[in-house]
Formats: C-alpha cells, structure tokens, sequence
C-alpha cells in the first residue's frame, strides 16, 4: 500500500515501508492535526469496520475486507447497539394463521 521514497524523493516501487516508518509518518500526521491522543493504525482497521457494519454490510463481507479467518474476530468490531437488534427483529414478518377447530 506504500512506498518506500528517498531523500531525493524518489518513488522506490517494489520497495516496501517499514512498520516504524509507517508509526512515525502517523504519529508526524496527527500530531500535525492536533490530536490529542495518539493514534494506532488499528484505529484505521476498527473505523473500517465499525462504518462498513453501520452502513448495512454484513459480517461475512466485512470479515472477507478485513482479512479475518472467523467472523467472530469481525464480531468484535461491531459497535452497533441494541437499537440495530431491535430493528432487525422487526423487520421480520412472521404470518400469523389461526388453527381450525377440530
């Protein structure tokens, strides 16, 4: 996903970034938005997720974008609320048919 550039600013393509590269460009980036906090590149991984499950998709095709081998590990990215659950089941329609008198 990245490149490695050098001091000339050069594009090194086949060229990997290293992990500590990539934790000093985030940590110069947000330090230059004025974070607070710090900020990990799993908050990029969670966000990813979270919104990907906020806006509709499903577990399965969320855990295939993250790369996840059990859709129990995505489960944990899920920060939807009882609200979600609640809607679901009443999406449903389940018809309702008396019994005949026997």
């Amino acid at each position: 996903m990245f490149y490695a550039v050098n001091k000339g600013g050069k594009v090194l393509a086949g060229h990997g970034v290293s992990d500590e590269a990539l934790a000093q460009m985030l940590a110069k980036r947000a330090e230059q938005a004025g974070l607070s906090e710090s900020v990990t590149w799993h908050d990029f991984r969670r966000t990813f997720a979270g919104n990907l499950l906020d806006s509709g998709f499903d577990l399965v095709t969320v855990q295939k974008l993250m790369g996840h081998s059990s859709p129990m590990t995505t489960s944990n990215y899920d920060r939807r609320g009882d609200e979600v659950k609640r809607k679901a089941s009443r999406s449903l329609h389940v018809p309702y048919h008396r019994r005949a008198k026997r």
